[in-house]
């Protein structure tokens, strides 16, 4: 551990950040509360001797995170030199609970595990986009607010401050896609996974490791139950072959969706209950079920649970004594619900026994907890799912009349005769779309045949015919992506593919988990730049696979205004779709993929476009 000499209780850095208590402290740096003397407010101080290797990076990587704008990363209020001591000062996140708080007493439900790495996951692909990474993921990275919000904490400086981010941009996307799916691994089994298809930095404090087996790390569904299947494939496909999510957005759009809200939330009048009659009534039932199960624990009035969907989850008490009482008490009731948890999530309750004298995370941040019931932590585990009751039939009504039935009928007549006929007119028009978009270039012939002439030899003039050719290529000088319900790019390194004049080669989108984009975009596609405003009469397409594609004319890289050429639906190939007649001068193409096509595997959905000709 470092100690960085000059700052402790009472020292000023910067003349106006006044240093109370250190909540960590690791190899390089060290975590401190601090008041900010100048706007009377609380803040968080990371402090790291000055002469240090990584202090000038550090201090880099701080003031490029303070640029990012999203909400769930840790916001950097300032970065600052003080004599031999560097710092980098950080908004407080008051009543933020780390992560590896969470998971004292047991994994968390499933979905709530989705939820607080979905956020992570999207948060840091924000900051990917900007050049930032993390690279050193742990459950001390994630921090849940009271109101369930979620905070990453240490994005780009963690690694500066490990020396880690000396990697490329792709290496270290992947590495964060990797640490994502490990805290997907903790989250649902308190276990933190390591080996060599799972190499990590230093082991969360507090979290045993998880079970080697031949070739990686037990599957999460082999330590615990209740697990999804899609983020148990994920686990395995990730830590165990060397394969899966290549970005923290990859993984987002894998595991979504996620719910909005905690998976489930105890009220701060729950939380308050520390006595009266409910807390009394709640030992007075853990007493009542652990003595059923035949091993009586002693029940106070401040207790904890174990309890969750797939593995033991709950809260544990705020002060030493209450804490110990907790996991006794939790030891008891977990195997008189053995029908709600797992052999796992018992064995997690026993050790929150042992868990009581763990006061502090895996780095080594204070945390108190709050007291709550038993019957109210219960309530985070799902109940046993059980076959839906068979509806019971009471009295109904009387039986409609013949006047009453015969009104019936003819309504629903109706109603079938205005199908049938909508249904005649849409199956006649099938088709007519199809084969005005698919048209080819008509080639005019024009043939004259002028009246015969004898000349001294007896011949006569030779008949001649002329032809019109097809219009001519417009050159495309440029282009660039198109995503404007999103963050505006879409693979931009890729888009002159769409038009070098090989069809082997093709512009793609990024993989998205459906063929309707997740339901967070209506499409995805490119504009063109032509070299002059022109008359556009046509234009050929080349589609790698069966998508569907509408192509607008227009000055400004928008579809507010832009004209539309024509459209195509499930087709691939080349393709040629021709423009109206009274189509006006443009000087921007924009191809519009609205429903892309699958491309390398059957849940990876991409826009493709091999060629691009325009005439």
């Amino acid at each position: 551990m470092t100690h960085v000499h000059g700052v402790g209780p009472g020292t000023l850095l910067g003349a106006r950040y006044a240093v109370t208590l250190r909540t960590s402290e690791s190899r390089t740096h060290e975590r401190w509360r601090a008041a900010d003397h100048t706007l009377d407010r609380e803040v968080v101080l990371v402090c790291f001797p000055v002469g240090s290797s990584v202090a000038a990076a550090a201090l880099d990587a701080a003031r490029r995170a303070a640029g990012i704008e999203d909400s769930r990363l840790t916001r950097v209020l300032d970065v600052g030199i003080d004599g031999d001591v560097a710092f980098i000062v950080e908004e407080p996140l008051t009543g933020a609970v780390p992560m590896s708080h969470l998971l004292q007493s047991g994994g968390l439900p499933a979905e709530e595990v989705r939820r607080l790495v979905g956020e992570t996951a999207s948060a840091l692909e924000r900051a990917r986009h900007r050049g930032l990474h993390h690279l050193v993921l742990t459950p001390s990275s994630i921090l849940r607010l009271p109101d369930g919000d979620v905070k990453v904490r240490g994005v780009a400086t963690e690694a500066a401050l490990t020396d880690a981010d000396q990697v490329s941009d792709e290496h270290a996307s992947r590495v964060d896609a990797v640490g994502l799916v490990k805290l997907i691994y903790a989250g649902l089994t308190a276990r933190w996974p390591t080996g060599p298809g799972a190499a990590s930095h230093a082991r969360p404090v507090g979290l045993e490791p998880a079970p080697s087996l031949v070739g990686g790390v037990a599957a999460p569904s082999e330590i615990a139950v209740g697990i999804p299947n899609d983020l148990d494939l994920i686990c395995r496909m990730t830590l165990n072959e060397d394969r899966g999510p290549i970005s923290p957005g990859d993984l987002a759009l894998q595991i979504a969706p996620w719910p909005s809200e905690p998976y489930s939330r105890l009220s701060p009048s729950a939380r308050r209950e520390g006595s009266g009659s409910a807390t009394a009534a709640a030992a007075d039932a853990a007493a009542a079920d652990a003595a059923a199960a035949g091993s009586a624990a002693p029940v106070t009035e401040s207790a904890g649970a174990a309890g969750g969907g797939a593995v033991a989850g709950g809260a544990v008490a705020g002060a030493a004594g209450g804490l110990s009482a907790a996991g006794a008490a939790a030891a008891g009731a977990a195997s008189a619900i053995g029908d709600r948890v797992g052999s796992f999530a018992r064995a997690a309750a026993e050790r929150a026994a042992r868990g009581a004298e763990r006061l502090s995370g895996p780095d080594g941040d204070r945390f108190e907890g709050e007291d709550i019931a038993l019957t109210d932590a219960l309530d985070d585990a799902p109940p046993t799912r059980l076959e839906p009751p068979l509806p019971v039939f009471g009295g109904g009504p009387d039986r409609p009349s013949g006047a009453q039935s015969r009104i019936a009928l003819a309504i629903v007549g109706a109603l079938v005769l205005v199908a049938l006929v909508i249904g005649i007119n849409n199956v006649a028009k099938i088709g007519e779309s199809d084969s005005s978009a698919q048209a080819r270039p008509t080639v005019t012939v024009t043939r004259s045949t002028p009246a015969p002439s004898t000349t001294a030899t007896g011949s006569s003039a030779p008949t001649t015919k002329t032809e019109t050719p097809p219009p001519e290529p417009v050159r495309i000088i440029g282009g660039s992506s198109f995503d404007p319900q999103d963050d505006g790019e879409e693979s931009p390194r890729q888009v002159p593919l769409a038009f070098d004049g090989d069809p082997g080669t093709a512009w793609k989108s990024r993989w998205y988990g459906t063929d309707t984009y997740n339901r967070s975009k209506e499409g995805v596609g490119l504009v063109l730049d032509l070299s002059a405003p022109t008359v556009v009469r046509e234009v050929e397409l080349t589609l790698p696979a069966a998508q569907d594609v509408t192509i607008y004319l227009t000055d400004e890289a928008r579809l507010e205004g832009a004209q539309q050429i024509g459209r195509v639906t499930g087709t691939s190939g080349t393709v040629t779709i021709k423009a109206p007649r009274d189509i006006q001068a443009g000087s921007k193409l924009i191809i519009w993929v609205t429903r892309p096509a699958p491309d390398e595997a059957p849940n990876h959905h991409r826009a493709q476009i091999a060629e691009v000709v325009v005439r």
